[in-house]
């Protein structure tokens, strides 16, 4: 018995730590960097779209005698709950990876490879992750004051089915120019068909996704025979349906024109 310990305490002494074997290399920090930045970049979009989606809010404040009949502020309550939830994930995500991000600059296989320029881009990403972290519970604090009680007491609540075509972000009618070389928009994408842009087609999914590009259209089929429109942050794709009347119930209103 007192063999097999020594034998065993000798052999964990001499055989690797993990910590040793899963040493980070300057490539690990390559890959980390990267990642880091596609999540800043889709956090960065829905703030965007719950920045927008807030103003418009508190310019149409409910002011019906009833306020649950406002389905149009009770929409931008249900489109900015959606979009908050999709920036919540990016922006925790992203504080993950940055972690990840800082253990590795000072490990010892990397840090005597981290050079003043790569330090500089490093420290601006872990910046900026913090930032966006903050700016995210700031706006998460600012909805459960604001949008979710009043969500809350309106038990009729118009959700968005699959089934608007397109419909805009909070300002439909003010102009959108077309971008160029400009960062991405997060649109939420509803029904069972395709987001497309021109860098090609996404799956929509009634998810919040990433648009490339300035402009945008909703198919049933991934050959996209629809028309591209202008993409402001905080829109709505979908399958197009009739439009509903005043005298249907509130819970099959969906979504009204602008």
């Amino acid at each position: 018995m007192l063999v097999l310990l020594h034998y065993a305490l000798t052999t964990a002494r001499a055989a690797p730590s993990a910590a040793v074997l899963l040493a980070p290399t300057i490539v690990d920090l390559d890959a980390a960097q990267t990642r880091l930045t596609q999540l800043l970049e889709a956090a960065r979009a829905q703030e965007e779209s719950v920045s927008a989606l807030h103003t418009a809010w508190t310019r149409s404040a409910p002011t019906h005698v009833d306020p649950c009949a406002d389905t149009a502020t009770l929409e931008l309550g249900w489109r900015a709950e959606r979009f908050g939830s999709a920036w919540r994930d990016a922006a925790q995500s992203a504080r993950v990876e940055a972690t990840r991000v800082r253990g590795m600059v000072h490990a010892p296989t990397v840090a005597p490879l981290v050079d003043t320029e790569r330090g500089t881009r490093v420290s601006a990403l872990l910046a900026e992750a913090d930032s966006a972290s903050r700016a995210m519970l700031e706006a998460g604090a600012w909805s459960a004051t604001y949008v979710r009680p009043f969500l809350a007491a309106c038990p009729r609540t118009p959700h968005l089915p699959a089934g608007v075509d397109h419909r805009d972000g909070p300002s439909p009618r003010a102009p959108v120019p077309r971008r160029e070389a400009s960062p991405p928009r997060a649109v939420l994408a509803l029904g069972d068909g395709w987001l497309c842009t021109d860098e090609g087609a996404t799956r929509a999914d009634d998810a919040v996704v990433l648009v490339q590009g300035d402009r945008a259209c909703w198919s049933a089929e991934e050959r996209c025979a629809c028309t591209q429109l202008p993409v402001a942050p905080g829109a709505v794709f979908g399958p197009y349906v009739e439009p509903a009347t005043s005298a249907e119930p509130m819970e099959e209103l969906g979504r009204r024109d602008p």
